[in-house]
């Protein structure tokens, strides 16, 4: 479950220049009794903590960002006609398309007249539908591999965006996009095209949850190549925890990731914010693999582990937190300003941690 309420908002949510947004569900804030621990019970706890193995606490938390996008991407195999695909040149070029064309052409088509305060069909014309080409070749002219949006991406839940490898249309994906976010695209070392997303998993005032969504060109298929945090941000959470990690891509060749990301604790009431306790930035590059077929991340050469970058999703990740960060928060625990606040804030793990194991 996403612990995604009772934020305080001391830094305001950062929105990606292009992201695709899904509804985020609104999660009941969960409540915890106080419980009066000694201050050694909560070092002991902590200590711990540090000791158990990371691999299986990041596997719990990457378990669910990785399973939709794993599903996120539908394959189709859906051959059109040279008619039909003469057709869908010309509604490229005039961005808009008759729906019984977008029906013959797409299949099943989701998209109703209720997308948009005008009705979608009457904001562009009557019986048509917006529709927006990405061409993954510098050639727009030339429809090799491109993807089409179909729907008013901005307003409709229904829109959809296809992934066509030349008349053929070999995979789909949900378009809906509130800020009008665009598939982008490398050509990988094996000439084979990588497209990218930003999917949406929360956002709200002072929290935000979105992931990079790599996929290959391989062959007829769209593949999942690399599934990677692009903002985790949680201003003051239930718990007492802030954090705050934001990834760009700066290069394509290879791959490579910059990741500014900071951590500090708030008080019981959510008013006062401590010192930052991690406050740092790398680089993370990524290298092809052709046995599996993935991006894989050279975190050995960055600052920041795998692990590490799951603990700012927005899970239930906070003995994984403590744990892979377990030494920068050993030494903060020396700082009289911090101690306080993150004795709290073990104090509210342990009671949530109690209460799961009872």
């Amino acid at each position: 479950m996403l612990v995604l309420a009772a934020f305080a908002c001391n830094h305001a949510t950062k929105k990606p220049d292009k992201k695709t947004v899904k509804k985020a569900q609104k999660v009941k804030p969960k409540e915890y009794k106080e419980v009066n621990y000694t201050e050694s019970q909560l070092i002991a706890f902590f200590d711990s903590v540090g000791k158990l193995p990371a691999e299986p606490l990041a596997n719990k938390a990457a378990y669910y960002a990785d399973s939709v996008f794993k599903t996120f991407t539908k394959p189709t195999n859906r051959q059109l006609s040279m008619a039909d695909f003469k057709s869908l040149k010309q509604a490229i070029a005039a961005k808009r398309i008759n729906i019984s064309a977008a029906k013959r052409i797409f299949g099943e088509f989701t998209v109703d007249s209720n997308c948009n305060l005008n009705g979608l069909f009457d904001s562009v014309k009557r019986g048509y539908v917006y529709l927006q080409a990405y061409h993954f070749i510098r050639n727009k002219n030339k429809f090799d591999e491109f993807a089409v949006g179909v729907g008013d991406r901005g307003h409709c839940p229904g829109a959809m965006i296809y992934y066509f490898r030349g008349n053929k249309i070999i995979a789909k994906q949900d378009g809906y996009s509130r800020f009008e976010s665009e598939p982008e695209y490398f050509t990988n070392v094996d000439g084979e095209n990588i497209v990218y997303r930003q999917y949406q998993f929360a956002e709200g005032s002072g929290v935000g949850w979105f992931n990079y969504f790599f996929y290959k060109y391989d062959g007829d298929k769209l593949i999942p190549v690399l599934n990677e945090l692009a903002n985790g941000n949680a201003q003051g959470s239930w718990i007492g925890r802030v954090i705050w990690l934001d990834a760009t891509v700066k290069r394509t060749n290879p791959l490579t990731i910059k990741m500014v990301y900071y951590n500090q604790f708030v008080d019981k009431d959510k008013i006062e914010f401590g010192p930052n306790i991690i406050n740092d930035s790398t680089m993370v590059s990524y290298r092809w693999d052709e046995k599996s077929k993935t991006l894989i991340g050279q975190y050995e050469k960055s600052k920041i582990s795998k692990a590490q970058i799951l603990s700012y999703y927005l899970e239930d990740n906070d003995l994984l937190f403590i744990n892979v960060f377990n030494r920068p928060l050993k030494a903060a625990l020396n700082n009289k300003e911090n101690r306080p606040l993150i004795l709290s804030y073990l104090r509210n793990v342990k009671v949530d941690q109690d209460t799961v194991n009872k």
